[in-house]
């Protein structure tokens, strides 16, 4: 996958489905592979820029909560709304709707 073929708006949709398709192994790919991939050259830099930067450090809270949950550190995934509210406000879509607490 090239940088330059995505922008932060689709790189948060993939991570999205990812997580709608409840399938743990494609998520973490899809947080891995868009938490230590570089922006695309953007005609509108600083605000591209900001938009990857958050989707990084989303991909990496969340990866890390992952880690912790497979280490037996965790109960639940720390921010996970938080996360989902972040990345739906990148992918420019409403929010996924959350089932009571999810663990």
């Amino acid at each position: 996958m090239v940088a330059s073929d995505r922008d932060s708006a689709q790189a948060a949709r993939a991570i999205l489905s990812a997580f709608e398709a409840a399938n743990l192994p494609a998520l973490e790919d899809a947080l891995e592979r868009w938490a230590e991939l570089l922006p695309p050259v953007s005609p509108y830099p600083d605000l591209e820029a900001e938009r990857w930067e958050l989707l990084q450090a989303v991909s990496q809270s969340l990866l890390e909560g992952i880690r912790r949950l497979r280490k037996g550190l965790a109960t639940r995934l720390e921010g996970l709304e938080t996360s989902l509210v972040l990345l739906a406000h990148l992918a420019r879509r409403p929010p996924l709707a959350m089932p009571g607490r999810i663990r």
